[in-house]
């Protein structure tokens, strides 16, 4: 083989390797979105969640006022 030969088989397997890296990085990037969209519903399921616990925890004490407030001579 000559070296132009070479050269070509080298910049074809460079091209081959870039094209490869270029689907992963979509394929990586589409797994990151969908995993942020998770993500934020999943807190989003989770503050609701917290925010029903401590409403019930309230009515349970019969007390409706929210437990980290300050007494009202403050």
């Amino acid at each position: 083989m000559s070296t132009k030969d070479d050269l070509e088989t080298r910049v074809t397997q460079l091209e081959e390797i870039s094209s490869h890296q270029e689907q992963l990085l979509r394929e990586l990037d589409r797994a990151v979105y969908e995993m942020r969209t998770e993500l934020d519903r999943l807190e989003k399921l989770s503050r609701r969640q917290q925010d029903r616990i401590e409403s019930l925890s309230r009515a349970a004490a019969g007390d409706e006022a929210p437990v980290d407030d300050p007494p009202p001579h403050y």
